[in-house]
């Protein structure tokens, strides 16, 4: 295509870092209250679609056979990637939490945290009947983490359902299957999940408004999305950059549309979340090969890319630093208070992408040794639940 496209490597998408951005700065500014950015928290949906899109690329590049060692290989990755920055959001917010709230301190949110470093926040809330939509009604400061566990039973299912359909050997030949086939097969399969959670999804939001916004059988078929677009080879990308670019920006304007449009959300909205989600899945193809100065181009600029690169941890501290001020003796109400509320989770997510992210995700000894890894999320899951124990213990809870 010249110099008039984009093209970039699959291991790589700076623009797919820049969408990470907007994803959470929507949730951000859904949950500080930004008018316009109501319907911000449809940015939990980008992120599930991005999620889905990433790691099937990934586990598609893996060649076939030795199945056991890229599912441990995986599953260790994620442990370094996820486990040790949750786990210290986790224990500072009950630490903070306690001291801070003193005789408003909720001593529900120590059981958040032990449902939440199982990753399983998401049921422990449709158990509860929680629902954080409700005015007035105070969340638990770890609400959020439901998102994270939903993205995690989902990584426990989907890895080993594609490493095994796409790990078989076809016919009478023996032979290896190719990147192609392995994606047809993946495709199949992902289609079926994504018709059937669809479906699941319609019916619950009718009955059972909460169980369907924390479910995973509804939100599975929002990753599988991504993971379905993975699978288009890219080459079809590459023949129409303009086209793209043009597609791009319409996706990115149908997602701001789908923002403002939602902004008063009250329950889970269904199959009316195909909108952003179907946007986001054009916006992931069309960045694969777009003409420059287009949607892929503005994703793709170093400071938005930054703060995609940050953007577990932005998500992880943003919630208690907006929400544990509104349940002070003394609350915080003025709308300037948002200021340094937002100020205190970036400098958070930054001194956690830098000091802790980064030197776990990059270190060679964790890399070699998966035992350890398995050791590290058995640490982390300790730490929360021993720091759960002592802090109910100064609270006086049994």
């Amino acid at each position: 295509m010249g110099n008039t496209a984009t093209s970039t490597p699959t291991d790589f998408r700076p623009d797919i870092q820049g969408l990470r951005a907007v994803a959470v700065l929507l949730v951000v500014g859904a949950h500080a209250s930004i008018p316009g950015l109501g319907g911000g928290i449809l940015g939990v949906d980008v992120f599930f679609v991005i999620s889905g899109y990433v790691i099937a690329n990934l586990l598609l590049r893996q060649p076939p056979g030795r199945t056991g060692h890229h599912l441990v290989s995986f599953y260790a990755g994620r442990v370094r990637r996820i486990a040790p920055a949750a786990t210290v959001v986790l224990v500072a917010t009950m630490i903070v939490a306690y001291f801070a709230l003193k005789g408003n301190f909720d001593p529900s949110v120590l059981v958040d945290a032990r449902w939440a470093s199982l990753f399983a926040a998401n049921i422990h809330f449709i158990r509860d009947s929680a629902n954080y939509f409700v005015p007035g009604l105070a969340p638990s400061l770890l609400t959020h983490f439901w998102s994270l566990a939903v993205e995690e039973q989902f990584y426990w299912v989907f890895p080993l359902l594609l490493l095994v359909v796409t790990s078989a050997r076809p016919g009478l030949h023996h032979r290896s299957p190719s990147r192609r086939d392995r994606g047809v097969v993946a495709a199949v399969v992902l289609i079926v999940v994504i018709v059937a959670s669809s479906l699941w999804a319609w019916h619950e939001a009718r009955i059972n408004p909460v169980a369907a916004y924390f479910s995973p059988f509804t939100r599975f078929w929002e990753l599988a999305l991504g993971a379905v677009v993975a699978l288009i080879p890219v080459a079809l990308a590459r023949r129409t950059p303009r086209v793209n670019a043009v597609v791009g920006v319409l996706a990115l304007g149908a997602l701001g549309a789908a923002v403002w449009h939602f902004q008063n959300l009250a329950t889970y909205p269904g199959l009316q979340l195909w909108w952003p989600c179907g946007a986001t899945a054009l916006l992931l193809w069309t960045g694969t090969s777009s003409s420059r100065g287009f949607v892929a181009s503005w994703l793709s600029w170093r400071p938005v890319r930054y703060i995609g690169d940050i953007s577990y941890s932005l998500y992880l501290y943003h919630f208690a630093w907006i929400v544990l001020p509104l349940q002070l003796v003394h609350p915080w109400t003025v709308w300037w208070a948002r200021i340094p509320e937002i100020a205190g989770a970036f400098v958070c997510a930054v001194a956690s992408y830098h000091l802790l992210e980064n030197p776990l995700r990059h270190s060679t000894r964790l890399r070699r040794d998966n035992l350890t890894a398995l050791l590290l999320l058995a640490l982390c899951i300790g730490a929360v639940w021993d720091t759960a124990w002592w802090i109910g213990k100064l609270a006086h809870v049994a």
